[in-house]
């Protein structure tokens, strides 16, 4: 029987559930994230919190950047404009 024979009497949703089925059951195909991507995402997470956490320097200018950003907000909201 050809192929397109028998396609003629599938419905579209049945299509699309071959055409998921095959593709995920694809072999080498990649389904989501492994465990070592995971791993050197939260390594880098950390090396960055370490950083923020031991550099005063960071500190200093993250944290007068943020005042001065509830300022700036609390003063455009206290104005009325």
């Amino acid at each position: 029987m050809k192929r397109t024979t028998m396609l003629k009497n599938v419905s579209p949703t049945a299509l699309f559930v071959r055409a998921q089925t095959f593709r995920a059951g694809k072999p080498g195909s990649q389904k989501g994230a492994s465990a070592l991507e995971y791993i050197v995402l939260a390594a880098a997470i950390i090396g960055i919190i370490a950083v923020l956490a031991t550099n005063t320097d960071v500190q200093d200018k993250l944290t007068s950047a943020f005042t001065g950003l509830f300022d700036d907000a609390t003063n455009a909201g206290s104005s009325g404009t």
